[in-house]
């Protein structure tokens, strides 16, 4: 780690600072509940300030919690700065439970044709073209549904043939076997998960879940709210998977009822490990691909992208504007392309990698040493997130400052 920085460097260091923030946090498709992720927020804060040398409090303000929204204020202190942040979680772990705990086999079979929509109208063909590794898991599922559909047939053909059953017997029997195989072993597969991860996708992509649609006016109206109230030296949008989605569309509808909403506030939107493209690639998602290039003429907002070559679940390798058509302002987007084992010991990325979902949500947890790319130095640090995106070294010198003060 570099232990010398010039003059200029030393200078953004003091000067690209700010005493307070806005957090508009959106999480991605998984059954944890608005307080179960602030308390996840809570210690990642810590270990971050474990990792760069400051310290985090919270003040919780329960009057101000709801079933599907909390805001909680952080307070950060290093040797010469303070922070404070007001952070808003979002929470729709409510619609994922109606996904994950659907009847078996009816609505695993509902959710596994709206998976196979993606396939009839060449969806899957723009992922392939987009980014090779997402394009390999959006075909896992399909891949997996065939192994078990052919051991089935085999198992089927075994039985039917010993115990003297008629050849009419023959399907009906692989059905059942394949059925049993998806429920079990296929949750080990993260198979059941999956597919309803892709039913959702289908029913956003179509529009045809009404409680997504309300659910994002309750989130566009508080967002405007926020952003309205908020004199904060910036505002950060942060979004893991799924989450990028809910919160364009919440941004745009409210940009809709207020044009000149973020005038004078300085926006940056974080898409950690975006799933907004597996939407915005579908020929049926237009009113997707309208609302990004809403969001992308924004002038005040700065979107900064970080996909990891670990995450099988995101666009590794893809621009997140240029497949469906848009061209972003260079200086106002950026991507990274991160290493998630740069900044874990060795043994927890180990145990991370057993898990195709717990890599995916690795955007979002925290990290052991000192790296560019920390979730929690963006939200309870002292750097504006843009500055950050341009001068990444700034982590560094935090970290290496308080090392020297400790010393």
């Amino acid at each position: 780690m570099r232990t010398h920085y010039s003059a200029e460097e030393r200078r953004r260091y003091v000067s690209d600072r700010v005493a307070t923030r806005l957090v508009l946090n959106f999480s991605g498709f998984e059954y944890t509940s608005v307080h179960a992720l602030v308390e996840r927020l809570a210690r990642c804060a810590e270990q971050t300030g474990k990792v760069f040398g400051f310290t985090v409090e919270r003040s919780p303000q329960a009057a101000d919690e709801t079933d599907h929204a909390s805001v909680t204020v952080f307070t950060s202190k290093g040797s010469d700065w303070r922070v404070d942040a007001r952070l808003v979680q979002f929470g729709w772990f409510d619609i994922v439970a109606e996904y994950e705990n659907a009847a078996y086999p009816t609505d695993f079979l509902a959710n596994f044709v709206k998976y196979l929509a993606f396939f009839a109208d060449g969806t899957v063909l723009r992922y392939m073209r987009t980014s090779k590794l997402y394009f390999l898991f959006s075909i896992y599922p399909l891949v997996l549904a065939v192994v078990f559909a052919a051991a089935s047939l085999f198992a089927a053909d075994w039985i039917t043939d010993r115990a003297g059953l008629t050849d009419w017997m023959l399907l009906p029997t692989a059905i059942v076997f394949w059925l049993i195989l998806c429920r079990w072993p296929g949750r080990f597969f993260y198979l059941p998960l999956t597919i309803s991860d892709w039913g959702f996708a289908r029913d956003m992509v179509n529009r045809s879940n009404p409680q997504i649609d309300d659910r994002m006016e309750l989130f566009s109206r508080r967002i405007a709210e926020e952003i309205s109230a908020s004199s904060h030296d910036e505002i950060v949008i942060s979004t893991h998977s799924f989450g990028s989605l809910w919160a364009i569309g919440a941004l745009t509808r409210a940009l809709e009822e207020n044009p000149s909403l973020l005038e004078g506030k300085k926006l940056r939107f974080l898409a950690l490990g975006s799933s907004h493209l597996k939407i915005a690639l579908c020929p049926k998602a237009l009113w997707m691909r309208d609302q990004l290039k809403k969001v992308l003429s924004e002038p005040t907002l700065f979107w900064h992208e970080f996909q990891s070559k670990d995450d099988a679940i995101a666009f590794y390798k893809s621009d997140p504007f240029t497949p469906i058509g848009l061209s972003g302002d260079p200086d106002s987007y950026k991507v990274d392309r991160v290493r998630f084992k740069r900044g874990m010991e060795l043994a927890r990325y180990r145990r991370m990698k057993r898990s195709l979902y717990r890599t995916h949500g690795q955007y979002v947890r925290y990290y052991d040493y000192a790296v560019d790319f920390d979730f929690g130095i963006r939200l309870f640090g002292p750097f504006d997130a843009r500055s950050l995106a341009a001068t990444p070294y700034m982590v560094r010198m935090l970290a290496s400052d308080s090392r020297a003060q400790q010393e």
